[in-house]
């Protein structure tokens, strides 16, 4: 899955004011709604299943679109840095609660006996299917930190896709039809569930930036005629880096110069790679 950065967080737009966020909201709800009736009514395992996986959904989109709002909040006493990393806590409680389904569902599987399937189960299918192409379609253009929430989104929608031919063909012909859809979706689930999880561990742990990034930010630096020692750099999400820098400069440079020479190197590599950075001076050597 891969994390995608639309975020409009500098131009301070929250989520009670942004229609996408509702859409995504209203279009989860409906097709969760959808996909319940038609699997606790109208005895496909698939559906239900699916069903289940829904009711996930929604909780893990409460989880997404609260810790979204806080990345909103501007530094303070107990995060000096911003509220950045914040927003991927939904991910986290995503991650958690589609387990928590997966493990529920094997057990269901395990002590499931013979059951019919009605033609209503693939209809409220397809109707859930259309409500989650709207919540993934809009969800991805929101922020990255729904990147998580919207591939699990999406296996909602393979999820209807099987359901729909796995339950017109249970209904058809046989419930195993239905019941092997159901493995198949559980199945998925867990596949989704393990490259998120990958996903995460990438964007937390402090990934350094690509080499041409680093090789460009130094460019930019040393034609204000200063020398880089060191460049470290990390990513907080995707298109946002912090870190430190080390310079030398002449000894002939005064205090003032320095300052105005750093703050200038700083502004610039916000401006051009939205890079925050500390900047440490050191003395120039010389090499012998």
């Amino acid at each position: 899955m891969k994390i995608r950065d639309n975020s409009r967080i500098e131009q301070g737009v929250t989520w009670l004011t942004d229609w996408r966020v509702w859409t995504v909201i209203i279009s989860s709800i409906l097709g969760a709604i959808a996909k319940f009736i038609g699997g606790y009514f109208y005895g496909s395992k698939a559906l239900f299943v699916d069903a289940l996986t829904s009711l996930a959904n929604l909780v893990a989109l409460i989880a997404t679109i609260y810790y979204y709002s806080k990345t909103h909040l501007p530094p303070d006493l107990d995060h000096h840095f911003g509220h950045h990393r914040l927003g991927f806590t939904g991910a986290l409680v995503t991650v958690i609660a589609y387990s928590f389904v997966a493990g529920l569902v094997v057990a269901d599987l395990l002590y499931t006996k013979t059951y019919s399937v009605e033609v209503h189960a693939p209809l409220l299918a397809l109707i859930g299917l259309i409500f989650y192409s709207i919540a993934i379609y809009v969800s991805r253009r929101i922020s990255e930190y729904f990147g998580p929430y919207s591939a699990f989104t999406i296996s909602e929608l393979l999820e209807s896709i099987t359901v729909i031919v796995a339950s017109l063909l249970g209904y058809l012909y046989t419930y195993i039809v239905d019941y092997i859809g159901a493995i198949i979706i559980v199945s998925y689930l867990f596949y989704e569930l393990q490259d998120t999880l990958r996903d995460l561990v990438k964007i937390l742990s402090d990934v350094a930036p690509p080499m041409k990034l680093v090789e460009e930010t130094r460019k930019t630096i040393e034609k204000h005629g200063v020398k880089v020692e060191r460049i470290r750099l990390r990513l907080v999400r995707e298109g946002f880096y912090q870190g430190d820098i080390t310079i030398s400069l002449p000894p002939d440079i005064t205090i003032e110069e320095a300052h105005k020479i750093t703050d200038i190197i700083e502004r610039e590599l916000k401006n051009k790679y939205n890079i925050d950075v500390a900047i440490h001076i050191e003395p120039y050597r010389t090499e012998k």
